[in-house]
């Protein structure tokens, strides 16, 4: 899967890292991405296939999750230290939110109606998402982001969040429910933006308001092994 054409609007050194910043859309809706994030990033990996179950975690998520230990917190979101100020606009200390291992296991055929929308994960002011690609191959997909073609939104906050969800219910009444499967390029009633395509040990961090979603292509294989699976690390941190 090729990556929509872009090019970064800003590109910096950070703790030894390459962050390149884009951005998508017309509001428009940034995201940081970092290649070779960790250090040793199968000894997080290790702690996927050895640790807790996974289970699957709500209604939105399109597979199972499980927690990722907090003595691995520091490894995982510590380099972002510089990004959140930088980027976000972060000032003092950033406060964690969530912090899950997760695999992309729902058949095309299977997923709830919530699941084959792009979505937002919060409408907490700040709150940041930061997504983490422990996975190998090249039919992992990716993540997209996307305007609701009605309001002509590319995030949702709590003063949109009303207009968003009449809009949504209207245009669901209109076009009738998606059709089964993961959105793609095409939608009636979503555009996508911008698409960053999945690749081992790449960090990508965004506000939690963007709409966005998993980009799964048809061939993806649904696996359940963490060890061989498309793993990620899904963090969300806000301003404390």
């Amino acid at each position: 899967m090729a990556e929509l054409l872009q090019t970064p609007i800003e590109v910096f050194e950070t703790q030894g890292r390459t962050a390149r910043v884009y951005h998508h859309g017309r509001e428009p809706i940034k995201v940081v991405v970092l290649d070779d994030y960790l250090a040793d990033p199968e000894a997080i990996m290790d702690l996927a296939v050895a640790g807790p179950a996974f289970a699957p975690n709500g209604p939105f998520y399109p597979g199972i999750r499980a927690p990722v230990p907090p003595s691995s917190f520091q490894t995982l979101l510590g380099p972002l230290a510089e990004i959140l100020p930088r980027c976000f606009d972060y000032s003092g200390r950033a406060g964690l939110r969530e912090c899950n291992f997760s695999l992309v296991t729902t058949p095309s055929d299977q997923l709830q109606p919530i699941q084959r929308l792009p979505h937002f994960d919060s409408l907490e002011y700040g709150r940041v998402a930061a997504l983490l690609y422990l996975c190998r191959g090249e039919n992992q997909g990716g993540t997209a982001f996307y305007r609701q073609r009605s309001t002509g939104f590319e995030s949702v906050d709590a003063g949109r969040f009303s207009a968003f969800e009449a809009a949504l219910n209207a245009d669901v009444a209109h076009h009738g429910l998606p059709d089964f499967g993961y959105i793609n390029e095409t939608s009636p009633l979503y555009e996508m933006i911008g698409r960053h395509q999945a690749r081992f040990n790449r960090m990508i961090v965004y506000l939690s308001s963007s709409l966005h979603c998993a980009h799964i292509p048809d061939d993806f294989v649904f696996d359940l092994n963490p060890a061989t699976g498309r793993l990620t690390v899904n963090a969300f941190l806000g301003m404390d």
